[in-house]
C-alpha cells in the first residue's frame, strides 16, 4: 500500500520509481540486471529514459538504504554490466 522499506523497526519512504527499482533487483538476488533491463521493468510506458537516470535513482536508493543502517552496497555496481542485489555484501 505504500512505497516503503523497513529494517529493524525503522522505515524509509521511497518514490514509486525507487520502489520498483528495488523490487526488480530484490526479486532476482545475485543476478545482474543491465540498465536497459531495469528501464524496461520500471518504465512500462516505454518512455525514453537515459541510462544515467537509473544511476541517479540507484544513488538515491543507496542513500535511503544507508538511513536504515544497512550497507548501501546491497545494491552492487557491476562495471560495464549493470547492478545486482547482494543480500550479503562484504562489510565496508
Amino acid at each position: 500500500d505504500s512505497y516503503c522499506i523497513q529494517h529493524s523497526g525503522k522505515d524509509v519512504q521511497l518514490t514509486a520509481v525507487e520502489f520498483q527499482l528495488m523490487k526488480a533487483l530484490y526479486d532476482v538476488p545475485g543476478r545482474i540486471l543491465s540498465r536497459q533491463q531495469l528501464i524496461e521493468r520500471i518504465y512500462d510506458d516505454r518512455r525514453i529514459v537515459s541510462d544515467r537516470t537509473v544511476d541517479s535513482h540507484i544513488k538515491k536508493l543507496r542513500k535511503k538504504i544507508a538511513e536504515l543502517g544497512l550497507n548501501p552496497e546491497l545494491i552492487e555496481s557491476v562495471y560495464g554490466a549493470g547492478y545486482r542485489y547482494d543480500p550479503h555484501p562484504a562489510k565496508s
